[in-house]
């Protein structure tokens, strides 16, 4: 039986797929093959081969590729020698062999595959956006921050206003012109108004 037929689909759902290969495809230099070739898929963002249980995991976003892309560059790597013998070993040498730095190596990919997810999700959330923000929740967003900014100018100027301020009302009137309009805009943004 050929190796293309020994690779069976045993779970797939929305940006997951599961694979089991047969024993050819999982040694170290197949394993490190295949988890490079497909994480150069494009949403394809965690690529993981168990050679002990000879299972391939694979998550991906549905919206940027699909499980035939998977499926088809799977069977492409069979083709090209992939785990018949003397044809992995030269696939591994243009890749890199292994070497001390390995883990350092699977952990950058890591965080780099982390990052890739954190951009779809962001790319999505900015197209979700409008949904997200009503007309009730964005005035309270907005008293929010005017509650934290307000804060955030008394403690900055307490000293000021303890020491300097209060003891010299005409030589700081400008200071307290700002204060009182301020107050004034923060009032009358908490005003309801007749709609």
């Amino acid at each position: 039986m050929s190796l293309k037929k020994q690779i069976i689909l045993r779970y797939s759902s929305a940006g997951h797929a599961r694979f089991d290969l047969p024993a050819q495809l999982c040694d170290p230099a197949a394993r490190s093959h295949i988890e490079s070739a497909l994480r150069t898929l494009e949403g394809v963002y965690r690529v993981s081969l168990s050679p002990g249980s000879r299972k391939l995991s694979v998550r991906f976003d549905i919206a940027v590729c699909e499980l035939k892309t998977i499926a088809r560059k799977l069977g492409a790597l069979v083709d090209a020698g992939l785990g018949q013998g003397g044809g992995v070993r030269e696939m591994v040498a243009a890749g890199g062999a292994d070497g001390p730095f390995r883990w350092l190596r699977e952990k950058a990919q890591e965080a780099g595959e982390t990052l890739e997810a954190l951009k779809i999700v962001a790319r999505r959330g900015v197209k979700n956006s409008s949904k997200l923000v009503t007309p009730g929740r964005e005035k309270g967003v907005i008293e929010f921050f005017n509650d934290v900014l307000v804060l955030y100018l008394i403690k900055l100027h307490w000293h000021m206003i303890t020491q300097h301020w209060l003891r010299q009302p005409l030589r700081y009137r400008y200071e307290w012109m700002a204060v009182f309009y301020m107050i004034f805009l923060l009032v009358r943004s908490r005003r309801p108004r007749n709609v």
